[in-house]
């Protein structure tokens, strides 16, 4: 049973409505059917064209519907509607057929492990974990209870992940640094990566993220922190808890990101800098120089979001400056 008193008090919301009208799913405000509920977020969203039983909206929104929950954040409610009414369901069970696991590894009660994977020497894997086919899993691994590990990922030797770390398709943890120096003929010579990395709490790792070790001490990923798809992060980078790290940005070696530190897509972090707590990194910028807490930043060298969007205004009214100055040039050989 899903009326909305139930789901209402799901998501500590205040409901205008029938209590008694039952809801089968959750569904997006273009497709949402008569039996199902959606979010909306704005009063222009809701037309004539929206058909859903119920909507969730913000507190003081001004949306009118014939059944309403109000709720503080909408998408924090999202998570929790698509968690109740869509719960992940379980791929695999128990250990497949074709899977190596040493004997000094151990797994715990509840854990399952695909086909063809393969767990090394020393391995410890927590309580509860999932892990999907065709995972590699290299020497003196641990990983800690509840982990959800998809199909072809590779964690290296000596990496250490913690609780409830999702990890997505192809990610690679725990492979080289890009450490190289060069002789006196300026051929490279690689310097061994010894290190580890260590992967805290309730993180999630995107599909093909790739973390590198560090030469000898650690490459941290701290708690609660979320890393899209195709992002590279170098040796002994450490990140702070909760940080957002957006699709195809890259950290290199040394770098320290701070808490709560929100990175747009396709951001680009130069090696031994330092960014600081709560600080907003806009999508596509170059940070070449530390940046102090709680700053918005923007632009190739950064700078801060306004001087920045000033100068993308004179940059594309530079044409008539030029022209101005032309025609003052003029008037002055004139004279």
């Amino acid at each position: 049973m899903n009326n909305l008193k139930k789901l209402s008090e799901i998501l500590n919301g205040r409901l205008e409505g029938d209590p008694g009208f039952e809801i089968d799913v959750v569904n997006s405000l273009d497709n949402a059917g008569p039996a199902e509920i959606a979010i909306a977020v704005k009063p222009e969203m809701v037309t004539g064209k929206i058909n859903a039983g119920a909507l969730v909206v913000k507190e003081n929104s001004g949306i009118r519907y014939k059944n309403l929950i109000y709720v503080e954040d909408p998408f924090i409610a999202l998570s929790i509607l698509i968690s109740h009414f869509l719960p992940v369901e379980r791929f695999s069970y128990g250990i497949g057929k074709y899977v190596t696991i040493a004997d000094s590894a151990s797994v715990g009660d509840d854990s399952s492990i695909g086909d063809h994977s393969y767990v090394g020497e020393n391995v410890e894997i927590g309580k509860n974990c999932e892990i999907h086919s065709g995972v590699i899993i290299y020497n003196n691994v641990k990983i800690g209870e509840n982990a959800l590990i998809y199909s072809n990922v590779v964690i290296r030797e000596d990496v250490v992940i913690g609780n409830s770390v999702v990890i997505q398709p192809g990610a690679v943890i725990g492979s080289d640094g890009f450490g190289f120096a060069r002789d006196k003929s300026g051929k490279p010579l690689k310097i061994p990566q010894r290190g580890n990395v260590v992967i805290g709490d309730n993180c999630e790792i995107g599909a093909n993220v790739c973390i590198d070790r560090s030469t000898l001490d650690t490459t941290l990923i701290s708690d609660s922190v979320k890393i899209d798809n195709l992002v590279q992060i170098g040796h002994n980078v450490k990140v702070g808890e909760s940080t957002s790290i957006s699709a195809q940005s890259g950290i290199s070696g040394s770098t320290e990101v701070g808490k709560n530190v929100i990175m747009a897509g396709q951001v680009g972090l130069a090696d031994h800098i330092k960014i600081g707590d709560g600080v907003m990194i806009a999508a596509k910028a170059g940070i070449s120089g530390n940046v102090k807490d709680k700053s918005i930043v923007a632009g190739i060298p950064q700078q801060d979001l306004m001087s920045w969007k000033r100068s993308q205004v004179i940059l594309r009214n530079i044409e008539k400056y030029i022209e101005k100055i032309k025609i003052l040039e003029r008037k002055m050989e004139e004279k």
